[in-house]
């Protein structure tokens, strides 16, 4: 079960980055809950997808390095760098033509081959940088 929870989170990623949100849709379990560093409360499926969307739409160009995956029981914890181009707006951060590149780590609870419950811990303060947001250290 573990390689087949592993495959279903890099399906999961290479989903979000090509667009076919129907596919996310259809992954998340009843009661899919997202925790997302970047906001105040848990996500529930539809604003996961959302979010997810509004991400996309800012760096069309997103794409996902999947460095290491461990598996055990039914949670799959997946590191990943993130990289794209600031190319729209973003929470309200105007598009800067930033290239960006964010560690993460994202761990997913799959339950009978669905999203049930996932949560995303990323380099929040680089990526704020590099969206210009907040100054960079010299």
């Amino acid at each position: 079960m573990s390689e087949e929870n592993k495959a279903f989170v890099r399906r999961w990623f290479d989903s979000f980055a090509s667009g076919r949100f129907d596919e996310l849709r259809e992954s998340c379990g009843p009661g899919h809950v997202f925790h997302f560093p970047m906001a105040p409360v848990p996500l529930d499926a539809d604003a996961h997808i959302g979010v997810q969307g509004a991400a996309l739409a800012a760096i069309p160009d997103l794409s996902f390095a999947i460095e290491r995956q461990i598996a055990e029981g039914d949670l799959v914890t997946t590191m990943f760098v993130l990289t794209g181009t600031h190319q729209a707006e973003f929470q309200g951060l105007p598009a800067t033509g930033n290239a960006i590149s964010i560690r993460g780590t994202n761990v997913m609870r799959i339950v009978d081959g669905k999203n049930a419950e996932e949560w995303d811990a990323l380099d929040t303060l680089a990526f704020m940088q590099q969206l210009g947001a907040i100054p960079a250290q010299e």
